[in-house]
C-alpha cells in the first residue's frame, strides 16, 4: 500500500466495477475516467424506469420482491410498482404518481444523507437495507445512472445483498 493506506490500512473500492484501487484520489480519477456518464441517453426517463420496475419485479433472479421504486437523486420517485402480495400484506399498493411513493422517495434520500456521514470510513455505500417486522427495505444506489432503487422484500428471503445489488444494476444496464 502506498501514502496514507499504508498508516490507516483502508484500501479504496469502486463501487460500480469492485476494483481496488490504493487511495481516494485514485479511486475519484478511475470513476471519472471509467464511469462517468457523458451520454445523454444514459439519462433514466420515467418511461424507461417503468420499464425496468416491470423487469425487476418480474425477474426470477430476485427473489421475493415485493414493491420497487426508482428514484433520481432529487428525490423525485420516476416509478413505482408492487405486486398483489403487497396489497395483501400491506393494504395498499404502489403505483405511478402515488403520494406514498412520493414521500418514499424524500424519504430515500433522507437516509441516504444519513448514511453518506460516514462514507469518508467505510466508503461509499452501495445499498442501505433496514429489516421491519413484516418486510426488509433495501435501496441501492446507482450513481452511474443517478437513480436509487428502493426494494420492498419479503421479511423471510433469503438474499445474498451483493448479489442483488449486482442483479440489479445488470437490469438497468440492459435496459437503458
Amino acid at each position: 500500500m502506498k501514502g496514507e493506506n499504508a498508516l490507516t490500512g483502508i484500501i479504496s473500492q469502486c463501487y460500480i466495477c469492485r476494483k481496488i484501487l490504493d487511495s481516494k484520489k485514485e479511486l475519484k480519477d478511475h470513476i471519472d475516467n471509467n464511469h462517468r456518464i457523458m451520454d445523454h441517453h444514459m439519462e433514466v426517463t420515467p418511461t424507461t424506469a417503468e420499464r425496468i420496475a416491470d423487469d425487476i419485479l418480474s425477474s426470477i433472479s430476485i427473489v421475493g420482491v415485493l414493491g420497487v421504486s426508482l428514484i433520481d437523486r432529487k428525490g423525485n420517485t420516476l416509478s413505482a410498482k408492487s405486486t398483489d402480495s403487497f396489497r395483501k400484506s400491506f393494504g395498499l399498493a404502489f403505483r405511478d404518481g402515488d403520494k406514498n411513493s412520493k414521500y418514499g422517495g424524500a424519504l430515500a434520500i433522507a437516509t441516504l444523507s444519513v448514511v453518506n456521514q460516514v462514507r469518508d470510513i467505510f466508503g461509499e455505500p452501495q445499498a442501505i437495507i433496514t429489516v421491519h417486522k413484516d418486510c426488509k427495505l433495501m435501496l441501492i444506489l446507482l450513481p452511474s445512472y443517478n437513480i436509487l432503487v428502493g426494494l420492498v422484500l419479503e421479511r423471510r428471503a433469503d438474499v445474498d445483498d451483493g448479489e442483488m445489488v449486482s442483479n440489479i444494476e445488470r437490469l438497468v444496464a440492459e435496459t437503458i
